[in-house]
């Protein structure tokens, strides 16, 4: 039998028929809809598709300003009928989208187009969004449970970024997300920062990492309110998380109670993968440094422990002489 002959590679010419059939179905929707182009849209991003500039990023969109959300919904509602495949980064940055910007993201992600003449219909439809932000978007408890769902194990797998930081969605909106991110075996990088997050959320959190094929390398919980309990529970998540590389859990009103010492101690010890923690800015005395510094004894692992601000130097020169005060190549930060 003769061998089957190689796919053609797509090259400039088919991105330019998908980028011109995408056109086509916006032009259309806007005019059923009665909706005017959003301006930062056709300002910045509509440019760099047409003139192919700064090639390798005209597929990371990014909006800064506010928007109309009708012209929003009815932009991502076009990418999907058109089957536009090529997006690969969405950003939102502080443009008060809310959770209607989240669900009409998810929509375009969630499953195949509905353009009736789309060629290959029989053919798995699959966005190459692999990055999706929302900061300081004003996302709540609604549009975290949006997200949960197209992130879950019946969604999109293709989504490895999420960078939600600055909205106050708080232990609600974290217990949406982690139903479906606790299923979620493609994720690598979480961003929660200043979300509002307290004691209650640290259980949803653990219930991420422990999932068994949970791909998580990078958590960022900067800036929370997970305190002793919430904390203890991302930290037993954490024992279970093989994938798990970095943790910042940076100014979350934690102490340094026996409890904690123990459980840090505990992932010093057990997850070896986890190489680099942010323990900054929370209340740890320098007698609880010093048995964190204890427990970093042989443990060649780590390579980046950033301890309280308050603690001695004498205790800040034990953890640089271990090689966990400072990154690779870089000055211990104090």
């Amino acid at each position: 039998m003769a061998p089957k002959p190689k796919a053609k590679a797509k090259g400039p010419e088919d991105d330019a028929e998908v980028l011109h059939t995408f056109f086509t179905q916006l032009k259309r929707n806007m005019r059923e809809y009665d909706v005017q182009e959003i301006p930062e849209f056709t300002e910045v991003i509509k440019k760099k598709l047409e003139d192919g500039s700064e090639e390798g990023d005209q597929y990371c969109w990014r909006f800064t300003r506010e928007f109309d959300l009708l012209s929003f919904r009815v932009l991502f509602h076009s990418l999907k009928t058109s089957g536009f495949q090529l997006l690969e980064a969405i950003r939102v940055w502080k443009c008060n989208g809310g959770d209607e910007s989240v669900r009409s993201i998810c929509h375009y992600l969630d499953a195949d187009p509905e353009s009736s003449d789309k060629k290959d219909s029989d053919k798995k439809w699959e966005p190459h969004c692999k990055e999706l932000q929302f900061t300081d978007n004003g996302v709540t408890e609604l549009g975290c449970e949006f997200l949960g769902r197209t992130l879950g194990p019946n969604g999109n797998k293709g989504v490895n970024v999420l960078i939600l930081n600055y909205n106050q969605f708080g232990t609600p909106g974290m217990e949406k997300l982690s139903q479906g991110l606790s299923q979620n075996a493609t994720l690598r990088r979480l961003h929660l920062a200043y979300c509002g997050i307290d004691e209650e959320g640290g259980q949803y959190i653990g219930h991420v990492l422990m999932f068994i094929n949970c791909a998580l390398e990078d958590l960022d919980l900067k800036g929370n309110y997970l305190r002793d309990q919430g904390v203890l529970e991302v930290l037993r998540g954490a024992r279970r998380a093989k994938s798990l590389e970095m943790i910042n859990l940076f100014d979350n009103k934690f102490t340094d109670t026996p409890d904690i010492i123990k459980a840090l101690q505990d992932l010093f010890e057990q997850n070896e993968k986890l190489i680099s923690y942010n323990l900054a800015g929370n209340p740890i005395s320098d007698t609880g440094a010093r048995e964190l510094v204890k427990g970093m004894i042989g443990k060649r692992h780590l390579s980046d422990v950033k301890i309280s601000e308050r603690c001695s130097q004498k205790t800040f020169a034990a953890l640089e002489e271990l090689g966990a005060g400072k990154k690779k190549g870089g000055k211990k930060k104090k």
